[in-house]
């Protein structure tokens, strides 16, 4: 009977990873809530010592909520009204470049008629709809996670009740493994949390630095493309293979050529380097301790195994990954097996 517990422990673990997995879109406003209790707790921890747990938790949310309504009515009339213009561009842009093409499939008559034709099927009333329906699926899904109802309620009894939960949790953990999950928990916290607010300051200087240095350059839209690209530094890469893209498209269609998109385009590297040389480095590399190469194995990893949520999450995820793997070498290099003398072996091998 004893041996068959842990197989029977292992299953339910295993259908509770898979029950998470497929009810993951249910669960968002869950998931969204515990990262926010992350991020808010340490603020809470000190303010507690003063005013109480209570008092700090509704201060700091309602602080929280202030800086979230504020934020939200300055920049979502704003990114909607820059969309709706961008859209409104498209068959001025459409027709420019189909006008520009022409000298070079003139030039080349292999790929003039499969060009053209599909320059002439792209009619800009299709191309508004398209843009329209898209942009309106994504504004619908962030307006809609923004004005869930049950990740403030969520959030407050995570905040005021967390600890309870944790504690609850420890006490499923056999007593003679207490110690050492703690340690790992502790661990996890601190390389968690290191990343998570190295991140989002990353996020913020590059969206500044991105949004400056287009602008200098007369990128159209070039504060979006900006932001764009900040919020892009929790993808690693994924800046260069969307926002630099953009920036270049947008420029060439309003007139830029040759030197001008070749400044674009080292401009955006540059900026990219800062980021890769030192603030992912010196803010991120040295909280999570995550070698290059072990975030390009948890992206390729999570990203094949999880898609775009496998991508967001890969790094966090590794984290975990490696405390784990650190503790089984910890322990593998305090066993017998490897730590005893190997010269009676040697000994009969001669």
């Amino acid at each position: 009977m004893g041996e068959r517990l842990p197989l029977r422990f292992l299953l339910a673990g295993l259908g509770l990873l898979l029950a998470i997995w497929f009810l993951r879109h249910a669960l968002a406003p869950f998931f969204i809530a515990m990262v926010a209790a992350y991020l808010l707790d340490p603020l809470i921890t000190r303010l507690e010592k003063r005013l109480g747990r209570p008092w700090s938790v509704a201060l700091v949310l309602l602080l929280a909520i202030g800086a979230a309504v504020l934020l939200l009515s300055l920049f979502i009339p704003w990114i909607v009204d820059q969309v709706q213009r961008l859209i409104g561009n498209l068959p001025a842009w459409q027709a420019a470049a189909t006008q520009r093409t022409a000298p070079w499939l003139d030039a080349h008559p292999w790929a003039a008629g499969k060009l053209r034709a599909a320059l002439a099927s792209l009619e800009p009333a299709d191309l508004l709809t398209g843009l329209k329906r898209t942009g309106g699926g994504v504004l619908g899904f962030i307006l809609g996670i923004l004005q869930l109802i049950l990740v403030p309620l969520i959030l407050t009894f995570l905040l005021m009740e967390g600890r309870a939960l944790l504690a609850a949790a420890e006490q499923l953990v056999p007593p003679r493994l207490r110690l050492r999950v703690r340690r790992m928990a502790r661990l996890v916290h601190a390389r968690l949390g290191g990343y998570i607010r190295g991140q989002l300051s990353v996020a913020l200087v590059m969206a500044v630095l991105q949004s400056l240095a287009l602008m200098i350059l007369r990128v159209p839209y070039a504060t979006l493309i900006g932001l764009a690209a900040g919020a892009a530094t929790f993808i690693p890469g994924a800046a260069y293979l969307l926002a630099m893209p953009t920036a270049l498209l947008l420029a060439y269609l309003d007139g830029t050529r040759g030197g001008g998109l070749l400044a674009i385009a080292l401009t955006f590297i540059a900026v990219q380097q800062v980021e890769n040389l030192y603030l992912t480095p010196v803010w991120v590399g040295r909280a999570s301790r995550l070698h290059p190469l072990e975030v390009l194995l948890a992206l390729v990893v999570f990203g094949t195994l999880f898609g775009l949520l496998g991508l967001i999450f890969a790094v966090p995820l590794m984290i975990v990954a490696k405390v784990a793997w650190e503790d089984l070498v910890k322990d593998y290099q305090a066993s017998p097996w490897y730590t005893r003398d190997s010269a009676p072996s040697e000994k009969r091998s001669d």
